[in-house]
């Protein structure tokens, strides 16, 4: 499992920790990238790949090749905003949350998001 954590070197240990704990408990494998942008990017990407003209904290983006996981990308401004603890608390969060959705999980109804914050709380407590 290769992770490339992008421009954001003060926290890239941590963050490949976190990667690393829910790839292996969601048996995934392939190269994961982690971007991290500002919201003129996010809201870019939102809005290419989304059509939703408005920022987001995170996206991701599977990939159809087995040696290839996906791309993450999150917003630091739009995570600093919804912060309850600490920027690092919230940046894992986040990166937990993209990889649950490469994994498959989704968030578009009520019993699914809940399936996911469960999920998360796991991960974000290990």
């Amino acid at each position: 499992m290769r992770i490339h954590v992008n421009n954001l070197p003060e926290y890239e240990n941590e963050m490949r920790r976190v990667a690393k704990r829910v790839t292996k408990g969601e048996n995934l494998d392939g190269e994961l990238s982690i971007t991290f942008v500002d919201d003129d990017e996010m809201m870019a990407l939102n809005k290419r790949y989304t059509g939703r003209k408005e920022t987001t904290d995170v996206l991701s983006f599977p990939f159809e090749v087995p040696e290839l996981l996906g791309d993450i990308y999150i917003s630091l401004e739009q995570a600093n905003r919804q912060k309850e603890d600490s920027t690092l608390l919230e940046l894992k969060l986040l990166i937990i949350h993209g990889i649950l959705h490469l994994a498959g999980y989704n968030d578009e109804t009520e019993e699914d998001r809940s399936k996911m914050r469960v999920k998360e709380q796991e991960y974000l407590l290990k």
